[in-house]
């Protein structure tokens, strides 16, 4: 295993990496920066869009020049070529101190995204399904950092975290309908570290996770059994994600400070990591599809 470091300036908070095996490039947000992120290990291309509140995470689209953000008030279309940020959906929260954050798109390509509760106040946070046809459900209410958001291969089974609470819950999910089972524990962060961050499947069915108080990256088999930890050179990993030609880079984005709990001096904070020889390969990254309200919101276009 080979770890290093991805030539880029240094983020204040790292976060929601996606690999697009099109363009073959790294996206990344810097939430308290308000930027998109991109680098291309071939040749070391580097690009980066400013947007106009905090970024909470991206998602890839069905077109390559055009990117599904989430601001802290609602869901955003970011075109790449010219760099407008429009707003698609607001979704209003009960107070400043509440804003949305992490977020993935299922296999069926809808986004799952929560909000984040910042300000020490009521659990408030709430976890959203906004579909390509505008719809918005509530699937979990009443947490305070939702995070570690993933689906497993086949689709129907949805995990997702309180980083506060420390445990990576599991549900049935269907993957192109609307039911959803009983909440069950899959595995307890607490024994490990601290605090589940991002995370994502690989192409064995286990789940990777970022322990951003703990400064490590778990990778959990199907079962709910630890398979292995890998320590990060910086003490605050955020997010995870494979990409590289083969899928088998595990790239880790990291914190200077959130906002919150976490401030870091650590030179290697808010840098990102390519952790290569793993021995593991990724699956691509579902993609936001859009129904009917495609020529609207152009993001089909």
């Amino acid at each position: 295993m080979q770890i290093h470091m991805v030539p880029v300036e240094r983020d204040s908070l790292g976060e929601s990496p996606i690999w697009d095996e099109r363009t073959r490039a790294l996206y990344w947000s810097d939430q308290l920066g308000q930027r998109v992120r991109r680098f291309e290990p071939a040749g070391s291309a580097y690009r980066e869009w400013p947007v106009p509140k905090t970024l909470g995470s991206l998602a890839l689209t069905e077109n390559e020049n055009v990117l599904l953000i989430v601001l802290s008030d609602g869901f955003y279309r970011l075109d790449l070529s010219s760099g407008e940020c429009s707003c698609m959906y607001e979704i209003p929260q009960p107070r400043p101190g509440v804003r949305l954050n992490e977020g993935r798109c299922d296999r069926a390509g809808r986004l799952i995204a929560g909000s984040v509760v910042t300000d020490g106040g009521n659990a408030v946070g709430t976890i959203y399904r906004f579909s390509g046809d505008g719809q918005i459900e509530v699937l979990r209410e009443g947490m305070v950092i939702p995070n570690s958001v993933c689906f497993n291969l086949a689709g129907d089974k949805l995990y997702y975290a309180c980083s506060r609470a420390g445990v990576i819950t599991a549900r049935d999910y269907e993957r192109s309908g609307t039911r959803m089972g009983v909440e069950h524990e899959f595995f307890d962060v607490r024994p490990h570290g601290r605090a589940p961050d991002g995370a994502t499947v690989d192409a064995e069915d286990c789940v990777w996770v970022a322990l951003i108080m703990s400064g490590q990256i778990l990778r959990i088999r199907p079962d709910g059994t630890l398979d292995r930890k890998i320590d990060c050179p910086a003490p605050h990993p955020s997010s995870i994600a494979f990409g590289g030609d083969g899928l088998d880079t595990l790239y880790v984005t990291t914190v200077r400070e959130t906002g919150m709990l976490i401030k870091s001096e650590d030179p290697r904070s808010g840098a990102v990591f390519a952790i290569t020889g793993l021995g593991v390969r990724g699956v691509a990254e579902s993609r936001f599809r859009l129904t009917h309200q495609a020529k609207h919101w152009g993001v089909g276009r």
